[in-house]
């Protein structure tokens, strides 16, 4: 079996969240056969697990980010060079399989008419619930004032994730949260004679040597946090920010030692400027990202907006230490507030049960013990190879002929 992965960064080695999940997605698909995978972003991959190739699109090299290029809220609109690139390896390749990241990618899913192959999209998040967060975090003069544009880009997002969705001939997301997403966006129901393949793939623990990392009641008794995410995606961006203007004076206030570690790949300058303001440690593009883990307690996700691939708790909680988190950050892991979890409102909230938690060590490890179970029991490499290969014998199964 043959098959083309196209990613917007290239997966090796993993950082971010969603290079996390690609790369355990190339990872699982290598047992089934030979992998390429095909990056429209980063630099040639240093060193590949067995059985995986890598190739950038040349005629992307140099451009920049997607985002700050393409006019469209949630798809990169492809050049027409990068486009022909894209559909010579495709071509010249020949996959049985090939699967997509997310809907920044989807244009690429026209290219199966002529080149062949199942398509597989992977939906790392459902983008047009996000921009309609985006949109609705906004002042209601902000709101007002671009009324007709913010209509646009909202209906532009929920276009795209329908065009997706019917032309995919499956479709990969990461929760059971985002398949329930997908589902009251207008049209998707009513595609015809086609039946929509949506299969709930987990995210994996990034890192499983973290699983070795000690949970000891003095790990907890310090303020040291830690949050890891990519800083160039906004609901991270917002989460920072909550950090440092909403939980900070609050762990000043408890007159406890505190610090807080921020960590991730391709900060924005508001990234740096509140880190810079606040105190917060910030680590841009961090090698190894489990000895910072290693000296923190505490994860505080303070999301309020979008969620993605939910791999930074996953992370965390495998790492040992005690997630803190807003329903959204952990919406549809399936996780229990008080015994996997900290839960609160807002940063704030979690400021508060995070210094009180940490004059209860023991009940902190008991809590840090228990995350871990939960995420080594669902999320391991192991168990989503297994729902990876589920999916793709189903998808053979309907293949037609």
């Amino acid at each position: 079996m043959k098959i083309l992965q196209f990613t917007v960064d290239c997966p090796f080695p993993p950082v971010s969240g969603g290079e996390i999940r690609n790369a355990a997605n190339a990872r699982a698909l290598a047992g089934l056969g030979e992998v390429l995978i095909v990056s429209f972003t980063g630099a040639p991959a240093p060193a590949l697990p067995p059985n995986i190739r890598h190739r950038i699109i040349e005629a992307a090299r140099g451009r920049g980010p997607w985002h700050r290029r393409s006019p469209h809220p949630t798809v990169h609109v492809i050049p027409a060079d990068e486009l022909a690139e894209a559909a010579s390896i495709w071509k010249a390749f020949a996959p049985d399989l090939v699967v997509i990241e997310d809907i920044a990618l989807s244009q690429l899913l026209a290219l199966a008419h002529e080149h062949g192959g199942q398509t597989v999209i992977d939906l790392h998040n459902v983008d047009s619930r996000t921009v309609a967060d985006r949109i609705g975090s906004l002042s209601l003069w902000q709101r007002w004032w671009r009324f007709r544009e913010h209509h646009r880009r909202m209906a532009q997002a929920r276009e795209a994730d329908i065009l997706a969705v019917k032309t995919a001939d499956q479709v990969w997301v990461c929760s059971e949260a985002d398949r329930a997403a997908l589902g009251p966006i207008d049209g998707i129901k009513a595609s015809g004679s086609k039946v929509i393949d949506i299969k709930v793939i987990a995210n994996p623990i990034p890192d499983e040597t973290v699983l070795s990392l000690p949970i000891a009641a003095r790990r907890y008794e310090e303020l040291r946090l830690c949050f890891i995410g990519h800083l160039g995606y906004f609901p991270n961006i917002d989460a920072v920010k909550q950090i440092g203007r909403k939980m900070v004076p609050r762990l000043v206030a408890s007159g406890q030692r505190w610090s807080i570690t921020v960590a991730g790949k391709n900060p924005r300058d508001i990234v740096r400027h509140v880190c810079a303001t606040h105190g917060l440690h910030l680590v841009e593009n961090p090698p190894h990202v489990p000895d910072l883990l290693g000296r923190a307690g505490y994860a505080p996700i303070p999301l309020r907006f979008g969620g993605g691939t939910r791999i930074k708790a996953l992370e965390a909680m495998a790492a040992g230490l005690v997630v803190c988190a807003t329903e959204k950050a952990v919406e549809g892991l399936g996780l229990e507030a008080g015994t996997h979890f900290l839960s609160g409102r807002d940063a704030c909230e979690l400021a508060a049960k995070i210094t009180a938690l940490a004059a209860e060590p023991q009940r902190a490890a008991a809590m840090a013990n228990a995350g871990r179970a939960f995420v080594r029991d669902r999320h391991s490499l192991a168990a989503i190879e297994q729902v990876i290969l589920q999916a793709l014998e189903s998808l053979e199964a309907r293949r037609p002929g």
